[in-house]
Parts: C-alpha cells; structure tokens; sequence
C-alpha cells in the first residue's frame, strides 16, 4: 500500500504542474468523461465445480456436487468507469468494478495516468503511463474496464492475465509511421506482481471474465493436508501483492503492416526471489514470452492468435531436487469473428497445459487441455447488447484424484449476457 500511496501523490504532482499551462483542457467532471457498464448473467453448467466454489472446475460457472447442471441468474459485474483530462496531453483511468463473487465486491479495478503528447512532424510520437494496470498482453480485452468484446469468456492466456498479470507499473511506449506501417516497442517496471503464478500452478489454467481488483482474492482448490501445496500457503491468493521489494520488468514491440496485418512481441520477468512469503503468500519468480497475431482481411471479418510459453518457480532449493515447484506452462488459441449485418458470430479453438517439475509423486501440478468456444452477439441500439455463448472444455488433471475424481474431466457452460453501457 505504500507504494500505491506514493504513486497517488506522484499522479496529483503530475496533475497539478501539467494542468497549469493548459487549464482550458480541463474536465474533471462532465457527463463526458463518467462511463458506466454492467452485465447481467443468465448461466448454465455440468460437471465439476469450479475453483469459486473450491473445485478444479475450468469455467467460471460450475456444476452441482453430484456433477449435475447448475443454472445461475446474477448481476455478473458493473463498472464506474472515470476518464478526467487533466490537461490536453494527460488523462486519467479510473475503473471502480462490482463482482460480487469477491470478498471485497466493490474494489479498484484500474487507475493510472497516460501522457500522450502529440505526434511530431518527423512521424515519431511516444506516450506513458503509471499506475494499476494491466500490462498490453491481450487482444481480446479491449473494451472498457478491462472487458473481452468479441465473447463473453476470454481466451485461457487472458483469463490468466486478468487474474494474475494486472500490476502497478510505470510504461513508456515510442513509435514511427513509415508510409502506411508503423513500428513501436515499449518496456514498463513494476511493482505487486509477486503472486503470479500462484493460481496458474497450484490450479491450472481457466476461462472466466473476472478480473483481479486491488483488494482481491483467488481462491486455491483444497486439497487434503498431504498433498497441499506448501504447509504454510494461505488458500486465498492475494491477485495484487508486493512481497520481496524487487521490481519486476516488461517489454515489447509491435509491427502494423499494411495488409490489415498486426504482429506483436511481449515479454515478462516478475524478478521475484522464489523465497520469502509474507502472511501465507509466497514470492514467485514467473517469467514469460507472448506472440501476438491480429489480421483484419476485410472490414467484416477478423482473426486473432496468442501463443504464450513460460515458467513459474517458488520456493527454497532441496538438495538434489531442486525447487520446491517448477513448472512450464504454454498455451495458444486461435479466434475468428465475421460481422453478419449488425450481429458478430465468434469461434475461438484453445489449447493449454503446465509440465511439472519436481515433487510430483507428492504434489502433482501436470495438466493439459483443450477448449472450444462460441459466441453471438447482437446488438440493441448504441447502449444495449446480448451475447450468447457455448464454452467447452476437456482437460486431464492429475490432481483432481486427491479429491477424489477422476483426472480427466469434460464440462460445458452455456451462458448469456445483457450488458448495459452509458
């Protein structure tokens, strides 16, 4: 917290010498800069409970102890979305989210300033950004508040990120237009990301819309004494922490081609020292690679693709053995979206696993799977939209047998979403 207290005191700085030469860009509070979204859910699923409700469930809706479907009416989420300028070249995020699956339902979603000055005469431009964010891995995710457009559930490389990769960093990003392509490369360090890999682990992968909040908590699935993972973890995730008080770093760089073709590069490092834990969570060094591919052939149709390959370790060295947990995880997907008058019809293949390392006589954190997705949206006027969705997953486990199912399960969640926007 202390960092965030400083951080909030450099943003009023920054405010106060920006807005000086340029008071007449100001607008703090105007109809134009207050948004709000919510989302109603109507669900459906079978098979296993999900990790909300202490299972091994990939889906954020989950079946009944007797594997049976479960159906669920609820307000799924809402945002207070506040954009201020502070001067013509400074804004600033605000997203104050409602999940009321959370033990804090009302928590801070994002909040950071962005510099964008701009471009100069020569085709250079740069821009910066400090505060709680998520780093610019997504594709799908780029609708306000942090929300998937195309689909109600993101890919499982962005149900990861939203819930383990949001962090409090400082960003800078540079580009040039050549003609029609431009190139651009960023790098960013940060803070409170030392929990990531926890859930990625100790649960495995999974494909929800909810996103990490600065108070939030991910739950561990519980497992009996003997196979728990450490003795000491609590089994609520912190999403958001600072443990060890080493920044970590991020990078990328992205080419604009001139055929509709998007290409990017992401990088990772938490730089986390693998061994302190502070009340029940402990410090884990994560690191990453993500591709990024977006290709737009004509004004209708649209394709996207990540690749993401990693590893997360944690823990003290045993002799001969190594870490106490070591573990690569990888996954890719591949969406198509195609426009149908005024509705969007989307299609999304993913494929995911984590190859354990070490203890897994013990502790055993292998998986792989897959998972299809597909979705419909149509669209009342400008503030009103439903989406229907069909999400299914197969995936093989083999901790699941420590509380008592099988290791391969298959489960499917039908859902849809009314979402509001004003």
């Amino acid at each position: 917290m202390r960092a965030l207290r400083l951080l909030a005191a450099a943003a009023a700085a920054c405010a106060f010498l920006w807005a000086g030469p340029a008071l007449a860009q100001v607008d703090l509070l105007s109809p134009a800069v207050l948004s709000a979204q919510a989302d109603v859910r109507l669900s459906a699923a079978d098979a296993e409970p999900s990790w909300l409700q202490d299972g091994f469930g990939k889906t954020r809706y989950g079946g009944n102890a007797d594997r049976g479907w479960t159906s669920r009416l609820q307000l799924a989420s809402a945002d207070l979305i506040w954009r201020p300028a502070i001067a013509f070249d400074l804004t600033g995020y605000v997203d104050a989210v409602y999940q009321p699956v959370e033990d804090h339902p009302v928590d801070l979603q994002e909040a950071f300033l962005q510099y964008k000055p701009l471009p100069r005469p020569d085709g250079w431009r740069w821009q910066g950004r400090a505060g709680l964010m998520y780093p610019p891995v997504s594709l799908e995710n780029d609708g306000p508040g942090w929300t998937p457009t195309r689909t109600i559930t993101p890919s499982a490389i962005n149900g990861w990120i939203g819930e383990e990769g949001k962090v409090v960093a400082v960003e800078a990003k540079v580009a040039r237009r050549f003609d029609d392509q431009e190139l651009s490369a960023g790098a960013g360090a940060f803070t409170h990301g030392d929990t990531s890999g926890t859930e990625l682990s100790w649960r495995g992968w999974m494909f929800s819309d909810l996103r990490s909040t600065l108070q939030g908590e991910s739950p561990i699935p519980t497992v009996p004494t003997a196979h728990k993972p450490f003795r000491n973890q609590d089994y609520d995730s912190r999403s958001i922490d600072e443990i060890d008080g080493r920044p970590g770093v991020y990078a990328w760089a992205e080419w604009r081609a001139p055929w509709g073709l998007t290409a990017n590069l992401f990088y990772y490092d938490n730089a986390g020292d693998r061994t302190t834990m502070v009340d029940g969570n402990w410090t884990w060094d994560t690191r990453f690679w993500n591709l990024g591919l977006r290709w737009a052939p004509d004004v209708k149709t649209e394709l996207l693709a990540q690749a993401m390959s990693g590893r997360t370790v944690t823990g003290f060295i045993i002799p001969g053995k190594g870490w106490r947990l070591d573990a690569q995880f990888d996954s890719a997907y591949l969406l198509a979206s195609r426009k149908l008058g005024k509705d969007l019809i989307t299609a999304r293949v993913d494929w995911f696993d984590v190859r354990d390392a070490t203890f897994v006589a013990l502790d055993d954190n292998n998986e792989r799977g897959w998972a299809l997705t597909a979705d419909w949206r149509h669209p009342f006027g400008e503030h009103l939209a439903v989406l229907v969705e069909v999400v299914h997953v197969d995936s093989n486990r083999p901790s699941r047998a420590y509380v008592g199912d099988g290791p391969r399960q298959a489960q499917t969640m039908v859902q849809s979403a009314l979402k509001v926007a004003f």
